[in-house]
Order: C-alpha cells, then sequence, then structure tokens
C-alpha cells in the first residue's frame, strides 16, 4: 500500500513541478515581450530588442516542446498551432519595425499564462486531500 502512495506522491509532485515550470515559461516570454515592446522605435535599442525577441521565440519554442501531442488531443494540437503563429508573429514584428505584433502575442501568452495558473491550482486542489477534522471522532 505504501509503494502505491508513494507512486501517487511522486507523480503529484512531477505534475506540480510540470506546472509550475510551464508558468515560469510564460512569465520568461511575457516579461521578454514587454522589454521588446519598450525598445521598439529606438533605432540604438535594435539589438536589444532583437535578443528579447529571441528569448520570446525560446520560451514559444519550450512550450511547444512541452506539449503531449498523444494525450491532449485536440487542445495540445490547438496550442501548438498557436504557439508556432506567435512565433510567426514575432518574426514579423521584427522584420517590418512593429510592435503591435509583439503586443498581440503578450495578449494571447498572458491569456494563456492565468488559464494554465487556475488548471494547475483546480487539479492541485483535486490531488490534495481535504482533511476536515470537523467531522472527525476523537477516541481517548
Amino acid at each position: 500500500m505504501k509503494m502505491g502512495y508513494g507512486a501517487y506522491k511522486s507523480t503529484q509532485a512531477e505534475t506540480t513541478d510540470q506546472g509550475k515550470l510551464i508558468l515560469v515559461t510564460y512569465d520568461v516570454a511575457i516579461k521578454h515581450a514587454k522589454l521588446a515592446v519598450e525598445k521598439f522605435g529606438d533605432q540604438k535599442a535594435i539589438e536589444e530588442r532583437v535578443k528579447h525577441i529571441f528569448k520570446v521565440q525560446d520560451a514559444l519554442e519550450e512550450l511547444q516542446q512541452s506539449l503531449n501531442m498523444e494525450a491532449g488531443g485536440e487542445i495540445a494540437m490547438n496550442l501548438y498551432n498557436l504557439y508556432g503563429y506567435m512565433f510567426r508573429t514575432t518574426v514579423d514584428a521584427n522584420i517590418t519595425n512593429d510592435k503591435s505584433g509583439v503586443e498581440e502575442v503578450i495578449t494571447h501568452l498572458e491569456a494563456l499564462r492565468d488559464a494554465w495558473a487556475q488548471a494547475t491550482m483546480k487539479a492541485k486542489a483535486e490531488t490534495t486531500p481535504d482533511l476536515n477534522f470537523d467531522n472527525m471522532a476523537i477516541s481517548g
């Protein structure tokens, strides 16, 4: 019985850690997208802007790679395509020197991050036993 509980706790920890890593990846992408937006229009900051956009693109690739295409089905495929769209949008924004594309990506990333945070909180609540001591009898 203890072995089963250990496996359960291990899986729970791995899932929690994976959820946290994905949230961190969203945070990195959002942070660098915002920093890139600040650099648009400043000819002296093009190199900095490009570095920030590359970090956004790295995060988007990481998010794509984290998807479980078999288990995730249509949702995973839609997210994969959305991450690809955001990647291409950042490339186009960088080439055309138009920050509106990066601002659009920020909007998508923030919405996805919020949804992911809610989903991980819900999953954690469902896997954490509810310890309600009010109805427990105390023998003694």
